[in-house]
């Protein structure tokens, strides 16, 4: 099982970091109702910058399409990863979990810098059984998140994050995971 090991200075160091993009995943959640997101250029332009969407306009047609299908419903990770697979030919971890944790922000994203902190790998393209294994690790990164915020490392996070943005409202599991996105080691971590 992962372990998620961060110092107190590590934590303060990244919700210093966090200031910046706070808001504007703030405006993201809080406008995620409000129009069809098929068409809102408006939120399309924001969410590709917030989330580093480098897509042409036929995958972020079938993104968006696909986020304004789900949204508001109880979704699993494995049915946005497929469903994305199905309009884009392309297991899309990073994109499928950023469209769930949009969704559902009890939900961790799986990103390169979260990765690389707990030390974990996506599986390889070529791997036979890759939705599976992404779905695993998907799974795996719930887990250990959850573990995490029981520990008094992750009441540290909770507590200084509320203390720091005391008027974001922010589930435990998106304060944890913005930390892990902006946590830095120096230069001899060598993750995977």
């Amino acid at each position: 099982m992962t372990a998620i090991s961060l110092s107190k200075n590590d934590i303060d160091a990244a919700l210093s970091r966090i200031a910046t993009g706070l808001p504007k995943y703030l405006w993201l959640q809080a406008n995620r109702d409000a129009s069809d997101l098929r068409a809102d250029s408006a939120y399309r332009r924001r969410f590709n910058h917030f989330y580093r969407v480098r897509r042409g306009q036929e995958w972020q047609d079938a993104f968006y399409g696909l986020l304004e299908e789900k949204k508001g419903k109880a979704v699993l990770f494995s049915e946005v990863l497929d469903a994305l697979y199905r309009t884009t030919g392309r297991y899309e971890a990073s994109f499928a979990s950023k469209l769930l944790a949009t969704i559902d922000p009890e939900m961790p994203v799986i990103d390169s810098a979260v990765l690389r902190n707990l030390r974990l790998r996506l599986p390889a393209f070529s791997a036979k059984d890759r939705s599976a294994r992404i779905c695993q690790l998907h799974a795996e990164l719930l887990s250990t998140f959850h573990d995490f915020l029981a520990t008094e490392g992750g009441r540290y996070v909770v507590r200084r994050f509320r203390e720091t943005y005391p008027d974001a409202d922010v589930t435990a599991v998106k304060m944890l995971d913005l930390v892990l996105w902006q946590v830095r080691f120096d230069s001899a971590f060598s993750g995977p």
